[in-house]
């Protein structure tokens, strides 16, 4: 047995990991065209802050890899698939396979053309180079407020540099909350940094100093970073079913035998039946995970997606489950609630719940902001992966210590509120 996967980052690295341990004398052969192994992208904006050193994020060396008997070859790009001949052609030569895992991610994508000092914010290399020029710089203007766009902002206000956030959409982490919760956020952060909804950037011009055109102004700075978010990079798989991204099954396997695909190039179910891109490292492991089990001849399946999510921005921990609400098939029935992590009389912070479900009650959707809102979250992921109504979820009995958290939790209170508006 012989596999091979092309990309060696979260979904790539994880299904050689995977196909190792169910079959340990697998031969297995990792194409990576950059020049670093699995490392963890998710921390790359707290590598731009100095909060983290570079060489930490590299969560698999090259010599675990080589122990594991895992042959990694970098600085090799897969420049075409063979399906029917089942064999790769690569800048170092060709290769057969068995079985091919293809893990080939994302590339960023820029409303505009990128000129000058304006940088993508996608590998570490990027970061390198954005902290290269922040050393020289006292303003910079970020595109896009979604949630990298908002990390990458922090990151850059932590090490002394002015922001401007300019985004196309009407409220911030347009992906990630409602704009109704986003406006919370938003507020929270407002002094911290300049903020323009509504903005598409239509131009960005190189001089002295960069400039920025938008639909409503036009604004300097001496760089710029581009994070309007990123499109699957499906360009070798183009035979397998594209849409958007590879489509693939329970089993992480293409429309072509033999051949699966994991992480940030795939589209898979969620819990509707639609077909999502998610674009997150947790579930570009999951599903690395089953596709590397069963390129071996295993038989691991994964569960429709939940696209579970959170992020701290600014000392503001932020958390969602599910659908927005524009895009529940469904008019929703809607739990909100803000509380307090401890009662009134112990110093505490503020969080609210927002719980959405379907006319019988059945909890499809959650959002939280506030202190401890990823755990929040996971509780509402198991919740609607076990069907629960907001009825179950008020009555589930939760601890409670004055130091520690109110009588009632706030979860349950906002499908408290929730429950009495099911007819």
């Amino acid at each position: 047995m012989k596999v091979i996967i092309i990309g060696c980052g979260a979904g790539g690295g994880t299904s050689a990991q995977f196909a190792r341990k169910m079959d340990r004398k697998a031969e297995i052969k990792i194409f990576e065209k950059g020049k670093l192994p699995q490392y963890s992208k998710c921390a790359l904006p707290f590598v731009l802050s100095g909060d983290v050193a570079p060489h930490s994020i590299i969560e698999f060396s090259e010599e675990w890899f080589r122990r594991a008997k895992i042959d990694l070859q970098l600085n090799t790009e897969v420049l075409a698939i063979d399906f029917e001949g089942k064999s790769v052609e690569t800048t170092h030569g060709n290769e057969e396979y068995d079985s091919l895992i293809i893990s080939t991610g994302a590339i960023p994508f820029s409303p505009v053309e990128p000129v000058g000092r304006t940088y993508f914010f996608r590998t570490l290399e990027d970061v390198k180079a954005i902290k290269r020029e922040a050393k020289k710089a006292k303003k910079a203007v970020v595109v896009g407020a979604g949630l990298i766009g908002l990390e990458v902002s922090e990151a850059l206000k932590k090490i002394g540099i002015d922001v401007s956030i300019i985004e196309l959409m009407p409220e911030i982490l347009p992906a990630m909350l409602d704009p109704d919760m986003a406006f919370l956020v938003r507020k929270k952060i407002e002094g911290k940094v300049e903020i323009f909804l509504n903005e598409g950037v239509k131009e960005i011009n190189e001089g002295r100093q960069m400039e920025v055109i938008t639909s409503s102004r036009a604004i300097k700075a001496d760089f710029v970073v581009v994070a309007t978010g990123n499109k699957p990079n499906i360009s070798i798989a183009r035979k397998c079913n594209t849409k958007k991204a590879i489509v693939i099954d329970e089993k992480c396997m293409t429309s072509i035998p033999s051949v699966y695909a994991c992480g940030d190039c795939t589209q898979y179910k969620d819990i509707f039946g639609n077909e999502v891109i998610v674009g997150l490292g947790s579930i570009a492991v999951r599903q690395g995970i089953v596709a590397g089990i069963n390129a071996v001849g295993g038989d691991e399946k994964l569960p429709p997606l939940l696209n579970a999510r959170t992020t701290k921005i600014f000392g503001i921990e932020i958390a969602a489950v599910g659908p927005l609400q524009k895009d529940l098939p469904f008019q929703p029935i809607i739990g909100k609630f803000r509380g307090n992590t401890h009662p009134d009389y112990f110093e505490g912070d503020e969080i609210v719940v927002k719980v959405m479900g379907d006319e019988e009650g059945k909890i499809c959707a959650a959002q939280v902001i506030g202190p401890g809102a990823a755990q929040k979250i996971n509780a509402f992921a198991l919740a609607i992966s076990s069907g629960m109504t907001f009825d179950e979820f008020s009555k589930v009995e939760t601890a409670y210590a004055p130091p520690v958290s109110p009588v009632i939790d706030v979860s349950t209170i906002a499908c408290d509120v929730a429950k009495r508006k099911v007819r």
